[in-house]
């Protein structure tokens, strides 16, 4: 049975590479092919693979000065991250920690696994290697290998099976005894903040979503222009479109900070959001045609969208907030406990997003592309933390005295 489960182990760590890497390594080998781009032979599609995979599992690409496509640059490193290859490797680690879940040696999957894992990042980081650019040998094996172990772990010992092992039998109650024993007045905090908080989360995302798509649908003729002028040939534009579809979570996550009225910089020195507008030159992405170029007194309106969204998802959450209601006598307390809750989900959930969705894609302003992530913090705290506590007043109101409970307390003593 032990072999059987590192077996498993194994074939589940073959299939996040193979939806990761080798499914990168396959695009690019068929434009290498059809493109016969000259001077570029089979190594240099392994290096460009190699590097895609380790940037999409946050490890910096590091640049060395000197001439790049014929043009001297300096230092700088890459760590913007395209975040839809990200999502969809980390969905894979996940779905291979569900695979695993009720195995009965868990702890053998998962160290096969892991150990399987890590000769794919050290393999990737080593074909990543050349005289310009390159990765650290410490990032590029430790950080794919520790994304992937967490994730896999956390998929594996969450949700529900049929049969469980007794490791993860241990784990989840390990995890069940450490939140029984949160202090009253946290406890019943935790899952409806959770709700709400995530809730105001998505909806700005699904908002930024759906503006993104209609400025990108409304400036079409300016996309297909940028097009045009690359010049690119069938391939040639695939490649491009699906590195921008790569990076949409990236924009969409600065169209959230945008509402919040924190905004974005393409670029040191830049500044996109609803009080200004400062555009350097810009790299000719077809999908950087939804960017506005102006802004107007009315786009004030647009710090709205965050704080109507806490309002309304605080009050949604009513039905969850009974064992809150339950604790707190006070509707002053209660309201301010689970409204500062929410915002302090919420406006942490935002700059974890700010900050994977933020990095560097070249030397000087360059450097800074995205959305300050302490920055995002402090103001949505704010934002959601206000509407939320108004909004708590109802939704997490104290219920009357329990006039038995009372009465028999009164009888005891």
């Amino acid at each position: 049975m032990r072999i059987r489960a590192i077996g498993q182990g194994g074939v589940q760590a073959g299939f996040v590479a193979t939806l990761g890497y080798v499914s990168l390594l396959l695009l690019n080998l068929v434009t290498w092919l059809v493109e016969q781009t000259p001077g570029q032979g089979f190594t240099q599609v392994l290096q460009t693979t190699s590097r895609i995979w380790l940037n999409a599992h946050f490890v910096p690409i590091q640049v060395a000065k000197g001439k790049l496509a014929e043009v001297f640059v300096p230092s700088y490193e890459i760590t913007l991250v395209p975040l839809a290859l990200s999502a969809f490797i980390l969905w894979a680690m996940f779905r291979a920690g569900r695979n695993l879940a009720s195995q009965e040696h868990l702890g053998f999957a998962w160290g096969s696994a892991i150990a399987g894992y890590l000769l794919l990042a050290i393999a990737a980081e080593t074909s990543a290697h050349s005289k310009q650019i390159f990765v650290l040998d410490w990032q590029g094996a430790f950080l794919p290998t520790v994304i992937f172990a967490v994730v896999l772990v956390i998929a594996s010992v969450t949700g529900e099976v049929d049969s469980e092992g007794a490791l993860r039998v241990r784990l989840r109650s390990f995890a069940a005894s450490r939140y029984d024993k949160l202090p009253w007045a946290i406890k019943p905090v935790i899952a409806p903040a959770l709700r709400a908080g995530t809730g105001v989360v998505v909806a700005l995302l699904a908002i930024s979503a759906f503006t993104v798509a209609f400025l990108i649908a409304f400036n079409w003729v300016d996309a297909i222009r940028l097009y045009q002028s690359l010049e690119l040939s069938f391939f040639g534009t695939l490649t491009i479109s699906l590195g921008q579809l790569a990076l949409l979570p990236n924009l969409i996550v600065y169209g959230a900070s945008w509402f919040t009225g924190v905004g974005f910089s393409l670029g040191s020195g830049s500044m996109v959001s609803p009080l200004a507008v400062e555009l350097g030159p810009l790299p000719p992405l077809p999908m950087l045609s939804a960017l506005p170029i102006n802004t107007s007194a009315y786009m004030i309106v647009a710090i709205l969208v965050p704080v109507l969204a806490a309002f309304f998802a605080t009050l949604l959450i009513k039905s969850h907030t009974a064992d809150l209601r339950f604790n707190y006598a006070s509707a002053t307390s209660a309201a301010i406990a689970l409204g500062v809750g929410i915002g302090l989900v919420a406006a942490t959930e935002l700059a974890i997003l700010a900050d994977f969705a933020s990095g560097s894609i070249g030397p000087k302003r360059m450097s800074e592309v995205g959305v300050n992530p302490l920055f995002i913090f402090i103001v949505s705290f704010i934002e959601v933390s206000v509407a939320s506590v108004l909004a708590a007043f109802f939704s997490a109101r104290p219920e009357g005295v329990d006039t038995d409970l009372v009465a028999n307390l009164r009888r005891l003593k």
